[in-house]
């Protein structure tokens, strides 16, 4: 199966190994893990700082709001992408970051100032990730692309699990500023390992390309227009609502509800982590798991089971079980979603598709996170599980009604964008 951005001359027959060494991919999973990495530290160890020198949690949410804040332009940072050579992007945002961090360790600056330059620093990173995840569509082949998006989306959980842990230990040991300087360093390793990369040029397209604000427009007019990838944009954006609904309700959960304490929460974060591992991993290297809809809607059903089964749990040892299945869901979701987004999406427009539903996620994952807390309040622990695995089942419906599954096969762009990807050729991206 082919798609937007497939390069001429490629077809099914090529292995997916060979093809992603081909590609130098493997190069740029390992970036991206860094940099996710060093990132996370780099936020933990921030977190502690700032709590520790002011004592305020005012200070601590605004700390969060200032990374929240650029993530809600994704749509303008993804119709960036979509312009420009995805390799020249990302190496300059990760030597921003960079350069931005190791200011950030030697100055040690103010409160206001920290949170001017890391308001910087999350605009590059914003920017960044919208062309991160359209990086399989210019450097791969679609046959490729699931087992790609699977090792990418893996690295970035094992970089997000190691660096929270890394960043909270730094600053109990040596002191924020060496999670600041392992930041620095992990970013411009990323910006190194991205450099080994081919260049990956945007699509050409039929005369002149479009301002940003417009091709913003056309992209959320497509997201729009075109069922599939709507559909597909919703459950990548409903599910994350209901698993911030009761993240604060897994904390009372273990360590009051089942006495497991703080090492039972630590536990189960790693579970869930690791399941999302095995989940990534294993989609595309198992042909049952390849990048379908039904499999998609599978991951989401995964999760909802394995949320009303942590809701349900009468000894932590049966939490410990449903956890690796939230993870291992997710892990599917999200390779299967990316991968669909991917097929789907005009090639000239993958970026803004990709930033859009981007946006989405982090601000239903943080509205979901501030109603959890109410409903902890309102109903407890396990209601509050069973609410978020309400929403998850709702949403597993809508979808199902709507066809979704039925055109399973059906990979193509619309009308509209098979005509201008027609008109710009099928060589495409990825070439040069």
């Amino acid at each position: 199966m082919t798609g937007p951005g497939t390069p001429a001359g490629e077809g099914g027959g090529t292995a997916a190994p060979a093809t992603l060494r081909a590609g130098r991919f493997p190069y740029f999973v390992a970036a991206r893990a860094l940099s996710v990495f060093g990132d996370m530290a780099a936020v933990a160890a921030l977190a502690v700082h700032v709590f520790q020198s002011t004592g305020s949690g005012l200070a601590l949410s605004g700390l969060f709001l200032t990374r929240l804040l650029p993530r809600l332009f994704g749509a303008f940072a993804g119709a960036l992408s979509d312009r420009m050579d995805l390799r020249q992007l990302i190496i300059g945002c990760d030597v921003l970051s960079a350069a931005l961090f190791l200011v950030i360790a030697v100055v040690q600056p103010s409160y206001l100032l920290l949170l001017l330059l890391l308001l910087i620093s999350e605009s590059a990173a914003t920017i960044a990730l919208p062309a991160a995840r359209t990086m399989a569509v210019r450097a791969l082949p679609a046959e490729a692309r699931t087992r790609a998006n699977g090792a990418l989306m893996g690295g970035i959980t094992v970089g997000f699990a190691l660096g929270s842990a890394f960043g909270g230990l730094a600053v109990g040991l040596w002191g924020f500023e060496v999670a600041m300087f392992v930041n620095v360093a992990t970013f411009l390793a990323s910006a190194g390992l991205t450099a080994l990369m081919r260049r990956t040029p945007p699509p050409a397209r039929d005369g002149a390309a479009p301002g940003v604000l417009a091709s913003t427009a056309r992209g959320l007019r497509t997201l729009r227009s075109d069922r599939r990838l709507l559909l597909l944009a919703t459950g990548l954006v409903v599910v994350p609502f209901g698993a911030g609904l009761d993240r604060a309700a897994l904390v009372q959960l273990t360590q009051q509800d089942l006495s497991a304490g703080p090492l039972g929460y630590g536990l189960s974060l790693g579970l869930i982590a690791a399941g999302a591992l095995l989940g990534s991993v294993l989609t595309g290297r198992w042909r049952k798991l390849d990048a379908t809809a039904k499999v998609f809607l599978g991951g989401v059903a995964i999760q909802a089971v394995g949320h009303f089964a942590i809701g349900v749990s009468p000894w932590f040892s049966a939490l410990a079980v449903a956890t690796v299945m939230v993870g291992f869901g997710n892990g599917v979701e999200s390779v299967c979603g990316l991968t669909l987004l991917q097929q789907r999406a005009p090639a000239e427009m993958v970026g803004v598709v990709m930033g859009v539903v981007m946006s989405a996620t982090f601000l239903a994952d943080a509205l979901g996170s501030m109603a959890g807390g109410p409903l902890l309040d309102l109903v407890g622990a396990r209601w509050t599980f069973m609410a978020a695995t309400g929403v998850m089942v709702l949403c597993l419906a809508i979808i199902a009604r709507s066809g979704l599954m039925r055109d399973d096969g059906d990979d193509s762009p619309p009308p509209a964008a098979a005509t201008a990807e027609s008109a710009t050729g099928t060589g495409g991206p990825g070439k040069g």
